[in-house]
């Protein structure tokens, strides 16, 4: 079993990847969309008011397209992960900081964790997305049903997963 399944749970790991790879291709037939997501076991939802076909057409395509090979589709460059990444970086520079008795030595490593925090964020969340928070191996992943969800007068789209046959 990897870390990843430990960690996060294969399902959720598929499912972040199928999330990353479909808001890709949302924002390659849409350029200028800008869209949030959120994984979980049971598939996806991305926070928009979007036409439901077009969901479907961009999920379908980017399964069909991680299925083919194209693992990169899992990481994306806007991922939570990297922010979680980033700001775990700054608070052990700024615990660091807290534990220095020189003033000097404190706003230097404060500042130096920020600065650290800010230029790893992208890069180091990349690697924690690919070896931890996605799977790009979706050979058992089904796209099972689009809908469309209310709360508090948003609106969002659910990307159901499964093992039940494919739409």
């Amino acid at each position: 079993m990897e870390l990843g399944d430990l960690v996060m749970g294969r399902r959720i790991r598929q499912n972040h990847a199928l999330e990353h790879a479909t808001v890709s291709v949302l924002a390659a037939h849409a350029p200028g969309l800008a869209v949030s997501a959120r994984a979980n076991r049971r598939g996806f939802t991305i926070f928009a008011d979007l036409d439901l076909e077009v969901v479907r057409r961009a999920s379908v395509e980017a399964l069909a397209r991680m299925r083919a090979g194209e693992r990169e589709l899992a990481i994306h460059p806007n991922c939570g992960t990297n922010l979680a990444v980033g700001t775990s970086v700054m608070l052990v520079g700024w615990l660091f900081a807290l534990m220095t008795l020189r003033p000097r030595i404190r706003v230097a490593s404060a500042a130096i964790g920020s600065l650290a925090g800010f230029a790893t964020a992208r890069p180091l969340g990349s690697v924690v997305q690919r070896h931890i928070t996605t799977l790009p191996d979706v050979r058992d992943l089904r796209i099972v049903a689009i809908r469309r969800s209310h709360v508090l007068g948003r609106r969002f789209v659910d990307v159901l997963t499964g093992t039940e046959p494919a739409l």
